[in-house]
């Protein structure tokens, strides 16, 4: 899932800072027509992990400036992280008249894809690699979507070709770990689940039984 959190010019770990969400608050009570301004305050709230004050937030962007790409693509990963997948489709179906971009085509995939509409799911997501071949997470994406549809060997080629950009995406290690297993490939498939581990990414019980790794 992909998601913009940081266009804005203000350096990354700036939104972390104590106080920017009160200080961006107390600007916005002066000036609430702000709307570049209400961005970054939704920002500087997914870095603390309050989404819903966020969606909020970026609503009212949108409210103001209906086009602006940043919080349509916020909106919807928000509710794909929050499993709402309709609402997400709802903002990206918008996003798309507009911005039709690898961006919004990889999270309407993965809208498809919790909706399990595999074929959409997949047409999309091959739109935005096609567009932007060094997305690993469209490549993963489009990995889950081969393995739901026992396309094992295309799975295999979308997870390694997400590694080949990013070495360290956890969930194309999980995804390399569940084809490695299905194939037989014991040792490998180990490897790749540990590593997704390692990582932070949660692989399945069932999975780390078949594998022999300690439950987490």
């Amino acid at each position: 899932m992909s998601k913009i959190e940081n266009p804005s010019g203000i350096p990354e770990d700036d939104f972390l800072r104590e106080g920017l969400v009160d200080r961006l608050t107390q600007y916005l009570e002066a000036e609430p027509g702000a709307w570049h301004v209400r961005y970054n305050l939704g920002v500087a709230l997914m870095q603390q992990g309050d989404v819903d004050e966020a969606l909020t937030q970026f609503r009212q962007v949108m409210a103001e400036s209906p086009k602006h790409l940043e919080s349509m693509v916020n909106v919807a990963a928000i509710h794909l992280g929050k499993g709402q997948p309709e609402e997400a489709l709802r903002v990206l179906t918008n996003a798309l008249k507009v911005w039709d971009i690898p961006m919004v085509r990889a999270n309407l995939g993965v809208a498809y894809l919790q909706m399990d509409r595999l074929e959409e799911a997949a047409y999309h997501l091959k739109e935005a690699v096609n567009g932007a071949p060094n997305m690993p997470d469209a490549l993963t994406n489009l990995s889950t979507v081969f393995l739901r549809t026992g396309e094992t060997d295309r799975a295999e080629q979308a997870a390694r070709q997400a590694l080949e950009v990013n070495a360290n995406f956890a969930m194309a290690h999980n995804n390399l770990a569940v084809i490695l297993s299905e194939k037989g490939d014991t040792d490998q498939a180990r490897f790749h689940a540990v590593r997704a581990r390692e990582l932070g990414y949660e692989v399945h019980p069932q999975l780390a039984e078949q594998l022999g790794l300690p439950q987490a």
